[in-house]
């Protein structure tokens, strides 16, 4: 009995996305972080249950879509926004640590605007732009 429903889920699921990858994981995540706050709220919490059962559903739409390819490239566009906040976030965090010690500017090219770093405390120094090697004079 178990093995045969377990052969019709296998036929079932056969050509299905079927991966719990990072994308779901998060949407899952959210749901019940949302679930858990609306249960708090009280009888303003029904938007919140309403954005968490859609995420959910959202969730099992992934996992038992057929649509392989393009749940593939939802994937990697979220991975890749995900790198992208976390690698601003940790220049914001660098800049904030070493606010003490360097001055953080931009190029004064109106096309490059590359961001520079000098010591601070130096007076009036001549900077070059490691992008589109403009020179100009910068107090710092």
């Amino acid at each position: 009995m178990f093995r045969k429903l377990q052969i019709n889920a296998q036929k079932w699921m056969r050509g299905r996305y079927g991966i719990f990858d990072s994308l779901n994981k998060t949407l899952i995540i959210i749901s019940l972080i949302s679930l858990f706050v609306a249960n708090f709220v009280g009888i303003l919490g029904w938007p919140l249950r309403l954005i968490a059962y859609a995420l959910f559903l959202f969730t099992y739409y992934r996992l038992f879509s057929k649509k392989n390819y393009v749940r593939s490239n939802e994937n990697q566009k979220y991975i890749w926004l995900k790198l992208n906040f976390q690698k601003k976030f940790k220049q914001q965090k660098t800049k904030f640590e070493q606010r003490k010690e360097y001055k953080y500017f931009r190029c004064n090219n109106y096309s490059c605007k590359q961001q520079l770093r000098a010591p601070k405390g130096r007076g009036e120094i001549k900077v070059t732009c490691s992008k589109c090697q403009q020179v100009f004079i910068k107090k710092v």
